[in-house]
């Protein structure tokens, strides 16, 4: 016969059965879950650490292209000032070597001559007029010629006390008596704006020649005698065709002056 305790032992032995049954169950499914948990926060933290090197990447990146860009602007500021300098230096250069053509030339000449510089020149107007830094004062008269040792400039035809207005020879109404150095040819030249010059009524079948040398005519004592005005440039017939027409390149630049010489009249 049973115990009557014997029922309450097994509803015991059951109840700790259960709770080592939930205590493995638990232990089954913690253990997946805390894994996963774990791997989660690998994965979370593995990304704010690639995160956190792009940034600093990004970040190292941009300084670099600063101090890059920074260091362009420093050599093409160095390159300008460079090209500055080169520039001022090729000027003075030239303007040296133009000194020394002019002080060979005022050797040469047997007439009176005053240096002058070239202080104005107006836009409007900028192949036919120049203004010059002496005048009347200084022994500079109208109706002066104005050369240098590439060839002629113009002639004077306004003074001041301490300026004078040159009517450059590429000006239309500036007329030249010229001679084509190798065949003798005289005739007259005038200004077609720009580097050019213009010979009208030259005999038709005239033997000249694309790059035949022209000089001053030099015998109304103005301008120097043989002195150096251009070369021809192009030969064709007039609209008429009855003469020709010589397009003359002049040897003097007169779209940039500097330094000239000034000859008063002969008296």
């Amino acid at each position: 016969m049973a115990s009557p305790n014997e029922p309450r032992l097994f509803e015991q032995t059951d109840s700790i059965a259960e709770i080592i049954f939930v205590v493995i169950v638990i232990v089954m499914l913690v253990g997946p879950v805390s894994g996963g948990i774990l791997s989660v926060s690998g994965w979370a933290s593995s990304i704010l650490n690639k995160s956190f090197d792009k940034v600093e990447s990004t970040k190292n990146l941009a300084e670099k292209l600063l101090e890059s860009s920074n260091r362009i602007r420093e050599l093409e500021q160095k390159l300008t000032d460079a090209e500055l300098e080169l520039s001022t230096l090729r000027r003075q250069a030239r303007d040296t070597n133009s000194l020394r053509q002019m002080l060979g030339l005022k050797k040469k000449l047997t007439r009176g001559t005053i240096a002058c510089e070239v202080v104005a020149r107006n836009p409007d107007n900028w192949f036919e007029q120049a203004v010059l830094d002496k005048g009347d004062q200084d022994g500079v008269l109208k109706g002066s010629a104005v050369i240098t040792a590439d060839g002629i400039v113009g002639q004077v035809v306004s003074t001041s006390e301490h300026a004078a207005v040159v009517r450059l020879i590429t000006d239309p109404d500036q007329k030249l008596g010229v001679v084509i150095k190798r065949i003798g040819l005289p005739g007259i030249i005038s200004g077609n704006g720009q580097n050019l010059a213009v010979m009208d009524f030259v005999p038709v079948g005239t033997n000249v020649d694309v790059g035949d040398e022209i000089v001053c005519f030099g015998k109304g004592g103005t301008f120097p005698d043989n002195h150096p005005v251009g070369s021809i440039a192009a030969v064709r017939r007039d609209t008429n065709g009855a003469s020709m027409q010589i397009d003359v390149k002049l040897t003097e630049n007169c779209y940039d002056l500097n330094q000239v010489l000034v000859l008063p009249p002969m008296e």
